[in-house]
């Protein structure tokens, strides 16, 4: 079944949760200066493969479609070069990497969809660097282009601070023959970091490329933060019909205060999912996963009381 036919056809798909503060928080791994946590594909895949297992193996439980990313928010071509992995192949290795996990999941890999995951050229919790248009689409082509030759489902790009950076990137992505969906940075007052509205920057999306992207969500957000910005009288317009997804930060701060605090901030993880349900129940959000602060127990808590929702038929 294809990516389109599962996302249209699903009322939840989830989606992983932390990887890379997990890894540093947890196993106390050093990552990559340049690529972060790409670079664990060589380094240290056993580690890296355990915790997409544990979120994989959640969706199998709870017999739900699950979409897993490559770890490659920061691989692009300028901090390859600059890493020590300038010789490999490191899109294409993490392809293969996550192609095998799903591969042993037998009948239920039909619902592991694999994503080539891009980011931001600078630091995704500010918008100091600014590209053009044209800049970012030539910046992230060769990404785009190296992904449309893998065996995934689809791309996504990883918490898009700025509009225009994010209008080139989907061009990009566009250009290939892969379903995309775009992530952004969202504040609570209804902004990404650059202050373009949420609503307005879906419709700019939609207006300046094609094929447009199956749908918008956000990274790094608390969903009390997310329920503030999805209720700014701004966004209530039919935009937001395009907004399908969150995962989820599990601490309210903002980003500006993420970005300064180096101790991992978390939230009660019952009451986060029960604002999730919120999110679900009140804008039919329909993608639900985890970003900084969360790890397996709180997908297992998440998924059992959305999933509820789905045996009841609410």
């Amino acid at each position: 079944m294809s990516f389109e036919s599962i996302f249209f056809k699903s009322k939840v798909i989830l989606t992983e949760g932390a990887l890379a503060e997990r890894l540093k928080s947890e196993f106390k791994i050093e990552i990559d200066e340049f690529i972060k946590h790409a670079g664990l594909i060589y380094d240290n895949p056993e580690v890296l493969e355990l915790l997409y297992r544990q979120y994989i193996n959640i969706g199998q439980t709870n017999n739900l479609p699950i979409m897993i990313m490559t770890p490659t928010r920061k691989a692009n071509h300028d901090s390859i070069d600059n890493s020590c992995f300038r010789n490999q192949n490191v899109l294409s290795d993490a392809c293969t990497f996550l192609n095998r996990i799903k591969e042993s999941y037998n009948e239920y890999s039909k619902k592991i969809m694999i994503g080539g995951l891009l980011g931001c050229k600078g630091d995704a919790y500010s918008s100091h660097i600014k590209l053009s248009e044209r800049e970012s689409y030539l910046f992230h082509k060769p990404q785009t282009m190296q992904f449309q030759k893998e065996k995934i489902d689809f791309l996504f790009a990883g918490i898009m601070p700025e509009i225009n950076e994010t209008i080139g990137m989907a061009k990009a992505m566009a250009e290939t023959s892969l379903p995309y969906i775009i992530s952004f940075m969202i504040k609570k007052d209804g902004c990404l970091i650059d202050g373009t509205l949420l609503s307005d920057a879906i419709k700019i999306i939609d207006d300046k490329v094609s094929p447009r992207p199956i749908c918008y969500m956000t990274n790094c957000i608390h969903p009390t933060n997310l329920i503030a910005a999805l209720n700014c009288e701004e966004n209530k317009n039919g935009q937001l019909k395009r907004f399908s997804g969150i995962q989820a930060n599990a601490s309210i701060l903002s980003p500006e205060e993420l970005e300064s605090c180096n101790a991992i901030q978390q939230d009660n993880f019952n009451s986060l999912a029960d604002e999730m349900y919120h999110l679900k129940q009140h804008f039919n959000l329909k993608i639900f996963g985890g970003c900084c602060g969360t790890n397996d127990k709180f997908l297992t808590i998440l998924t059992k009381k959305i999933n509820n929702t789905i045996n009841n038929n609410v």
